[in-house]
Formats: structure tokens, C-alpha cells, sequence
């Protein structure tokens, strides 16, 4: 089964997370896999996903594809234990975290059972000076498990399409933030949100249209949405008021350079401690970012 290209990759960066409290499920949500301090051909593999999709658990699961360099078809439910593999953000107000997972795939390429996944590399992730060079209003895609939903038979999430609804190029309410128009569900949070552009793109930096040219690039993550409320009078023997809360069709996003204050404090964790086992060759993973230009600079 072939991987060949950018949209492969978002399918098979992405899974879905079912927490869990001393043996009774929480909940569920999503996360996707991206490569922590990339050096020499070694990185630090983890899930990125929200703090809130894993509040007061000890363990998520996550069915997870089989494979050596390419997915075999197969794939095999993990219990991921949470205690000392969780690296929050040091923003207490940032809900965004990562799940340490070298120690989990190694284990699974020594038994003989290598695990494929296609990671998010942080190249893909706009420099601090780029963010002022996209438009005001971008094509998105989102990939996630809106309300648990995924592809059980070929174990791959749900990928939407939507357009940021404030301007990416600037902090939403002065927080690092910004928001899409696009249906956002329960189950949605930790949802990877990337600007892919398949036949060409507006350069803001370069004020040029590139015709055919693509871009992909992991601008946020989903976690949160606002809601409104309905109200209705119910007429039984006495008159009753029902509330419903009703998701808006709009979504918060975490932009994307948070992660990067994530790989800070995930180095600095693993500093005294010895970094090969939380490490993984990069030949185990797949990605195809590299192949495109990165915003603003000549392809």
C-alpha cells in the first residue's frame, strides 16, 4: 500500500486518541504524529494533541498502523500509558501538549512489528516571520475524528476543508490564536490544521500568483469551538423552558509555533536522562514536506 503523496501523509499523520481514567473511558480526540528536534537523522517522535483530551487520564488508545516504510494494510490497538511521557506546554493557558512515543515504536520494531506513520515535520511549521506573509483569509484543511468518527476499516481519520475565518496573519483577542469556518465537533480537538494549496497560491511576501505551484504547510490545531443556545417552551401540564447548546460551525486554532515551545521543553526533560531511547531513525517515518517551498521563500 503506496504513500505517495501530501494528502496520503495528513491521512496518515493523524489518529484517533480514546482517554482513559483508572480502566473507564473518558473520552476521545484526536492527535497526530510530528518529529521533536530533528538532528542528524535521529528525532524525538510525539503525538501532539490538547491538554484537555487528556485532563485526569492515565492512559490513551490508539489503533496505529503496522508497517516498515509503508502501511501494510494492518493495524494494532496501543495502550499508551501517560505517566512520565506528557509534555505540556509551559503556557498553562495554552491548551496543547505531546506524548512522548519513541520508547513505544522502537519496542514495536524490536518485536518485529514495525509501526508506520507518516510524521509532521517542524520544517512545516512557519518561521516566526512568516506568519505576517499570509493572507487575510486561506484555504484550510483540517484532519480529525469529528465526534469519534473515522475510517474503522482502513484505520484513517476525516479530512474537512474551510477557510480561516480571522485573518492568520494576526493574533486573535492578542492570544496566538485564530479562527476557521468549518463544522467543529466533540472529538475534533487536537485536530491538525494545514494550508494546502494543490495548483497555486498567492505570495503575499512576493505579491505574485504562483500558478501550479503547491504549498503545505501545519498552521494549528483545532481545540475548541463556541457554541450558541437554543431556547424552546415546552407545553406539558406546566410550561418548561429547554436550552441546547449547538456547536457554531467555527473553530479556535492554536497556531502552530506553540509546538515549538513544546520540543523546548521536551529536551529540556530528556536532558539528564539519555536521549537514544526516546529517538527514532527518520527512515522509520514518512513525510513529503520536504519536497515544497516554504512560505515566501523562492521554490
Amino acid at each position: 500500500m503506496a504513500v505517495r503523496t501530501v494528502a496520503d501523509t495528513l491521512h496518515y499523520s493523524t489518529i484517533k486518541l480514546t482517554s482513559y481514567c483508572d480502566g473507564t473511558e473518558d473520552g476521545c480526540g484526536t492527535g497526530f504524529f510530528v518529529e521533536l528536534a530533528n538532528r542528524e537523522g535521529t528525532c524525538i517522535p510525539a503525538i501532539v494533541t490538547n491538554k484537555h483530551v487528556i485532563k485526569n487520564c492515565d492512559q490513551v488508545i490508539a489503533l496505529l498502523h503496522l508497517g516498515d516504510g509503508a502501511p501494510s494494510g494492518e493495524s494494532e490497538e496501543f495502550e499508551i500509558l501517560l505517566k512520565g511521557r506528557v509534555i505540556n506546554h509551559p503556557d498553562a493557558d495554552v491548551d496543547l501538549c505531546a506524548i512522548l512515543v519513541g520508547d513505544i515504536l522502537a519496542k514495536a520494531k524490536s518485536d518485529g512489528e514495525p509501526l508506520f506513520f507518516a510524521a509532521i515535520t517542524m520544517e512545516s511549521v512557519p518561521a516566526d516571520d512568516d506568519w505576517e506573509f499570509f493572507d487575510a483569509m486561506e484555504e484550510v484543511v483540517m484532519v480529525g475524528c469529528p465526534n469519534g468518527i473515522f475510517d474503522e476499516e482502513n484505520n484513517l481519520p476525516i479530512a474537512r476543508r474551510g477557510i480561516t475565518a480571522t485573518p492568520i496573519n494576526k493574533q486573535y483577542e492578542g492570544r496566538d490564536e485564530f479562527m476557521i469556518d468549518m463544522a467543529c465537533f466533540y472529538g475534533s480537538s487536537g485536530s491538525p490544521i494545514f494550508i494546502y494549496n494543490q495548483h497555486g497560491y498567492f505570495d503575499v511576501k512576493a505579491n505574485t500568483y504562483r500558478i501550479g505551484e503547491r504549498r503545505a504547510l501545519l498552521v494549528g490545531v483545532l481545540c475548541t469551538g463556541p457554541e450558541f443556545t437554543h431556547e424552546a417552551t415546552v407545553e406539558l401540564k406546566k410550561k418548561g423552558r429547554v436550552e441546547i447548546n449547538t456547536m457554531m460551525h467555527l473553530g479556535y486554532a492554536i497556531r502552530s509555533s506553540a509546538i515549538r515551545e513544546i520540543e523546548k521543553e521536551a529536551l529540556k526533560a530528556l536532558a539528564p536522562k539519555s536521549i537514544i531511547l526516546p529517538q527514532i531513525s527518520l527512515g522509520s517515518t514518512f513525510n513529503v514536506f520536504g519536497q515544497f517551498p516554504t512560505l515566501g521563500r523562492e521554490p
